[in-house]
């Protein structure tokens, strides 16, 4: 059964949806697509398998809701047009790279399933990169701006590509560094300083 910290409050078409979901990710996370049954997630939910059908029509269907729903790139507007605030590129990409690093921890147990998953079921994990091709799309947009107003120079698709990736690589390769202290703020300033080394404008 669902924890009652998961839970919240009972009743209500919404909150039936919410319940699943949660159970659906705490599964998820635990034993992959395969290893996640809907009738498991029905019991931890606190609702019978038709419930969950009525919802979510098939467990793909469920899955794709589930990622949905646990994705980041629904706080990424907000946070570039907070970014576009700051007066400097340097001062940008600091709260870009401490923002997006908060994000992708929050979302780090589905990101992990996803990459495993991956090498096996390649066709059957679509619904999972979905959230991150629109984020890139995002960030690509960002950073064709700053090369316009010339803050920046390069493609914008790789500037993109690589600033997600040294932020990527920070989150989910942290257990190779462990036994160094790399705190976000000294992480993130350093990232981009490297990362300005090869695309500041001239």
């Amino acid at each position: 059964m669902l924890r009652p910290e998961e839970a919240g409050a009972k009743g209500g078409v919404e909150d039936t949806r919410s319940r699943i979901l949660a159970a659906t990710r705490y599964l998820y996370a635990r034993h992959g697509s395969r290893g996640t049954t809907t009738r498991e997630v029905a019991d931890r939910a606190g609702v019978n398998e038709a419930t969950l059908f009525r919802h979510f029509g098939t467990k793909t269907q469920l899955l794709s809701a589930m990622v949905d729903q646990y994705s980041s790139y629904q706080v990424f507007p907000e946070i570039l047009s907070r970014v576009a605030e700051l007066q400097t590129i340097e001062e940008q990409l600091r709260e870009l790279g401490s923002l997006t690093i908060v994000v992708m921890k929050e979302r780090e147990d589905i990101i992990r399933v996803s990459l495993a998953e991956e090498v096996s079921n390649p066709d059957g994990m679509s619904f999972a990169w979905r959230a991150p091709i629109e984020s890139r799309r995002m960030f690509v947009a960002w950073f064709e701006e700053r090369t316009r107003a010339g803050d920046l120079r390069g493609d914008a698709e790789w500037l993109a590509r690589v600033f997600l990736s040294l932020l990527f690589s920070f989150v989910m390769a942290r257990k190779i560094w462990a036994d160094v202290d790399l705190p976000l703020e000294r992480s993130v300033a350093n990232i981009v300083e490297i990362f300005l080394n090869g695309a500041r404008s001239a």
